[in-house]
């Protein structure tokens, strides 16, 4: 019984030893990679508390078992140098006891990479002369320095004339002349959070200049006596640039203007390409330009030969339209004729399911119709409304409901094809403020693709300060004339550039444009084009548009996908497309059908691109669902049958 009571003694006295001994956890450490060493001993008194250091020995190690079994420990741990994060195991052993009772606890040494510069910088500047010298802005290589990083904010950034001054006051000023060509600086880059810093080299180099802008002015003669400034701005014309065989485009502004930016310094033919929308002519024909000297001041005076009355009107939404919310539309006026034009226009909407709210300009309402006059219209210039309805709030407007607006021209002109816009919007539940859209919507006729389509992309600045510059950068279909693009109206000056690829840049230099928390509505902005299908176009062709839009160097924030497919034309029998409406479109697990009126049961088919039919069904009721889980990704038609009549409409499948 003795033993057996010595036993029960010894054990109790081993656990009671074995739970003093306390091992406190320290904070964790921060480094960079292959920057920092770090002295794991630097926290020991955190780890021992008040446990006396004469009496607990504390040790390090990589593993939590190595720290157990007190092997492998860290031999140098004051200068401490890991290659990436790791947790770190602390030993605190009481050397005091017979059995060296311990306790183990751990942190992390957390490694953070710093940001990586690219190798061999250069800021070039190109001088007209030899002149070695130039003031470089500095801070405005900041994107190269920093690729992909969206806010530079995040970062200190500053340029040193040698690399003994890193990390003493003695930064060059932003505004910097070199002192020779080349010449080497060196910038530091400090992560803002991590304190992390790189550093890297940049050679400053002046040289001969090799590119230029080409700039000029083209102006319509108002009164057939030649140009001057008595005359009009020719608007939205196509003045192509063509040197060693590339050719580039551009289009004059609302004043007339034109830029071709950085073209090489070669030979090269300024013309204007023959318009496909006023028959005119061009005086001079073309430049050729060959020197510096001729890189400014390449004005055309146009002249319309056979004189034409041509307004065009086109009515087009300006974002979507949501139940209990306000949904804006623009009207524009283009005078596409030779005469200065005056005239009246009308807009009829639904007032069932639409409260006219405001109109600038003004208009003036009876019943459902809108009208105001417009006046002094020069050729090539337009001049833009823009309408407000609140829309009504469920049940009297739901989703997947049909706005239908009609604005027309009262009287008509030379060309009446023009002088009708027809409107049939969907109702969405909801909306990006950076998005695409074609008026036409997502299915056309063989007949309507003879006409235009019309786009709208949309922005608005989500940051958190004023954005100096905004570039838009669309590629054109391949199914769209590109020929016949031509822009129609945009929120603020702006400048478009095209190459013989098909991508148009919108550009809008020093807009200065406001961020959403200081003025939502100042912070929105739009641009807006046409243009026509290819001649070839047949049933079944898909046209595709999506946008990439840069606030500054941020970036791009890219739009959804507006996509038009060419369908065949429905009889007189069939359903009109007000009747049938299904969404969302496009879907990923189920589709909603929505039928007015239906009287009976309906066949739904679905079929794909190929004419196979996919799957089937047959509904009874005006609002039915319609479970595509099962089908893969891309695009099909929706065929609804009843009661003698049919209507197609085509959806994209995610």
């Amino acid at each position: 019984m003795r033993k057996i009571l010595l036993l029960a003694l010894f054990t109790a006295f081993t656990f009671v030893s074995y739970s003093q001994t306390v091992a406190n956890q320290p904070p964790d450490m921060f480094g960079c990679y292959e920057f920092d060493s770090f002295d794991l001993t630097a926290d020991e008194n955190i780890v021992l508390g008040e446990q006396s250091p004469d009496d607990y020995s504390v040790a390090y190690f990589e593993s939590e078992t190595d720290a157990i079994s007190q092997t492998n420990s860290i031999v140098y741990p004051q200068i401490y140098m890991p290659s990436q994060t790791v947790e770190i195991f602390v030993r605190v052993t009481d050397m005091s006891t017979i059995d060296n009772s311990y306790a183990i606890t751990s942190f992390s040494v957390i490694i953070y990479q710093p940001v990586t510069i690219p190798e061999n910088l250069n800021m070039i500047y190109y001088e007209n002369n030899t002149d070695s010298f130039h003031t470089f802005l500095l801070n405005d290589f900041t994107p190269q320095i920093l690729p992909g990083v969206e806010n530079f904010d995040d970062y200190t950034v500053k340029f040193y004339f040698s690399e003994e001054f890193f990390n003493q006051d003695l930064a060059l000023p932003n505004q910097y002349t070199n002192i020779s060509s080349p010449q080497t600086i060196y910038v530091e880059v400090e992560d803002n959070m991590t304190g992390c810093i790189s550093t890297a080299e940049i050679t400053l180099i002046v040289q001969e200049n090799t590119y230029d802008d080409i700039r000029g002015t083209i102006t319509y003669d108002v009164d057939n006596n030649g140009c001057d400034e008595n005359d009009a701005a020719a608007a939205g014309v196509l003045v192509s640039y063509t040197s060693n065989n590339d050719v580039y485009y551009t289009y004059t502004n609302a004043s007339g203007d034109y830029t071709f930016y950085n073209v090489p310094n070669d030979e090269g033919v300024i013309e204007l390409p023959i318009s496909n929308t006023i028959d005119y002519t061009t005086l001079p024909n073309n430049y050729t330009i060959t020197t510096f000297e001729e890189f400014a001041d390449n004005d055309f005076c146009l002249a319309i030969p056979n004189t034409v009355n041509d307004v065009s009107v086109t009515l087009i939404p300006y974002g979507n339209a949501a139940p209990g919310f306000e949904a804006s539309y623009k009207l524009i006026i283009q005078n596409l004729g030779s005469y200065t034009t005056n005239g009246t226009l009308t807009v009829t909407f639904d007032d069932t399911k639409l409260d006219f709210a405001s109109a600038s300009p003004e208009m003036t309402q009876t019943d459902n119709t809108l009208s105001f006059s417009f006046s002094d219209v020069q050729p090539f210039q337009a001049q833009t409304a823009t309408i407000h309805f609140d829309v009504m709030t469920p049940s009297t407007v739901n989703v997947g409901d049909i706005l239908n607006f009609t604005a027309s021209l009262v009287g008509s002109d030379d060309n009446p094809d023009n002088n009708i816009s027809l409107l049939n919007q969907t109702v969405v539940n909801s909306f990006d403020p950076n998005d695409i859209t074609v008026r036409e919507g997502a299915s056309i006729t063989l007949e309507q693709a003879e006409g235009y389509l019309h786009y709208m992309v949309r922005f608005q600045n989500e940051g958190t300060a004023n954005a100096q510059t905004v570039r838009i950068e669309t590629q054109l279909d391949a199914n769209l004339d590109w020929d016949t693009f031509m822009p129609i109206s945009a929120s603020h000056n702006y400048e478009i550039v095209r190459d013989d690829q098909g991508v148009v840049e919108f550009i809008f230099n020093e807009i200065d444009l406001p961020y959403t928390d200081a003025d939502e509505a100042g912070s929105q902005g739009y641009i807006i084009y046409k243009i026509k299908p290819v001649a070839t176009i047949a049933l079944g062709d898909v046209m595709e548009a999506s946008a990439g839009i840069y606030f500054d160097f941020n970036e791009a924030v890219l739009t959804n996908t507006a996509t038009t497919t060419v369908e065949a034309t429905a009889s007189s029998v069939d359903f009109t497309a007000n009747e049938f409406v299904l969404y969302p479109n496009p879907a990923s697990d189920n589709i909603t059908l929505k039928m007015q009126n239906l009287n009976g049961e309906a066949i739904v088919t679905v079929t794909n691109i190929l004419g196979k039919t996919v799957l089937s069904a047959i509904v009874s009721s005006n609002e039915s669902n319609l479970d595509i889980s099962m089908l893969n990704s891309g695009m099909y038609f929706v065929t609804f049958q009843a009661e003698g009549k049919s209507i197609t409409k085509k959806v994209v499948i995610k």
